[in-house]
């Protein structure tokens, strides 16, 4: 028969308890205001894009941007940014609004989007956050000065290249069904005797695998937050979601290339090991 154990033991036993506790509630304290203070602490970064991806214009410089989520002082900030990089063009590739918050202070985000416009010509897709409160993003976008593309495209003349021209195609959201390419690109048998430069703006990065039969060089997406959690001696990003292989960065696609960023937003607690990015592309 096994004695109980003493009071003293028993003492012993729920004060290590008791000090494990505390130091679990301390240590997941200390983590989720890393990660807090991570998500909200913005970097610049400049990536050259892979040689040849877009012929005809090299020195072209793209401002990217994506996946606020509602995040007004980390737009603020990237604005200025912005202001210092001097980019050709800016681009916003959606999730302006997190969907089960309200859309509130549309006036503020105009008026940062209006100072984006003001430094470049600026052209935005839609994300699928943006999809239950599109009217309002729209008219965000629009009055912030940016030329939304929805399943359409512009044809784009850089002056500083010496009047280069590219297509620019901007689709709507795969997860949405928002996602027709026919409406704004050409097939790629068609376009063979004039391959004009095309860059395709996508929310998500998957949008390429509906794009084989069509032409184009270079997709720019977001979507991912670059996972959002990157755990040390994980191959792969922890929020990585829909078998998505692209987290952020440069890809090769067969012979075109696929860019991601991390965006500027998050949902959830924060983010790890993954910091939030302004984006500036210049093709070689």
């Amino acid at each position: 028969m096994t004695a109980a154990p003493s009071p003293s033991k028993k003492r012993s036993l729920l004060r290590k308890f008791l000090y494990l506790a505390a130091a679990a509630v301390l240590l997941g304290s200390l983590l989720l205001s890393y990660m807090q203070w991570e998500a909200n602490t913005l970097r610049f970064r400049e990536t050259q894009a892979p040689a040849g991806c877009l012929p005809g214009l090299s020195g072209l410089r793209i401002l990217v941007l994506s996946d606020v989520h509602t995040g007004l002082p980390m737009l603020e900030e990237a604005v200025h940014m912005a202001e210092q990089a001097k980019p050709d063009m800016i681009v916003f590739l959606g999730d302006l609004y997190t969907d089960y918050q309200r859309a509130t202070h549309a006036g503020d985000y105009i008026r940062q989007f209006q100072k984006l416009s003001s430094i470049a010509p600026s052209y935005a897709c839609l994300g699928n956050h943006d999809m239950a409160l599109a009217g309002n993003v729209e008219r965000i976008l629009k009055e912030g000065g940016f030329t939304l593309l929805r399943n359409s495209a512009s044809f784009i003349t850089v002056p500083r290249l010496g009047n280069a021209e590219f297509k620019l195609a901007g689709l709507g959201d795969v997860r949405e069904g928002d996602c027709f390419p026919d409406k704004c690109m050409a097939l790629a048998d068609l376009a063979e005797n004039s391959p004009m430069p095309t860059i395709v703006l996508c929310h998500n990065p998957k949008g390429r695998e509906l794009l084989d039969r069509y032409h184009w060089d270079l997709m720019l997406s977001g979507h991912t937050h670059g996972g959002q959690i990157r755990l040390p001696f994980f191959s792969s990003p922890l929020l990585m979601v829909e078998g998505e292989t692209m987290a952020s960065g440069f890809y090769p696609y067969g012979e075109k290339s696929v860019f991601v960023t991390p965006g500027i937003g998050y949902i959830g607690p924060g983010r790890f090991n993954c910091p939030p990015e302004v984006n500036l592309i210049t093709i070689p």
